[in-house]
């Protein structure tokens, strides 16, 4: 069975980083991830502790997604991404760590800025944001591809 990990990367609102936990939370993910938290989410991340505690998650804070891949060590690296070349649907997962990738600012992930082995995947074809993204595919991972 696959572990899913959510990583949320280059966030820099509170609120929508609370809006992320809660559509990782909410669909059973225990451990989230964020790297390059900047601004309000970063002055205030308690309030982020406090939501995982009471949604019996976990959060791990990274400085970039390189050192959250060096330390979770997922088998598998998925960025969601807008349907474009280069990026395939989401499909069937293999059992193992799989690290979920969304852009906290709704801007693409560069190259550069990816892990080594990661995938650019896509879970709707409609350009629905970042947030969209992360809980459609957590939808689809949860209901359709791994019920």
């Amino acid at each position: 069975m696959a572990e899913i990990i959510v990583v949320v990367y280059n966030i820099s609102s509170l609120p929508r980083l609370i809006e992320f936990a809660k559509v990782a939370y909410g669909f059973g993910v225990r451990r989230l991830a964020v790297a390059r938290v900047f601004g309000s989410a970063a002055q205030q991340i308690g309030d982020l502790f406090k939501l995982a505690f009471k949604m019996g998650g976990e959060v791990l804070v990274f400085n970039d997604l390189k050192d959250a891949h060096e330390l979770l060590r997922p088998d598998l690296t998925l960025v969601l991404s807008r349907p474009e070349k280069g990026v395939e649907p989401l499909g069937q997962l293999p059992d193992g760590r799989i690290a979920l990738v969304a852009s906290g600012s709704d801007l693409p992930i560069t190259a550069k800025e990816l892990p080594p082995g990661a995938r650019q995947v896509y879970a709707v074809e409609e350009d629905v944001g970042s947030l969209g993204h992360l809980a459609v595919a957590l939808y689809l991972i949860k209901r359709v591809i791994r019920p």
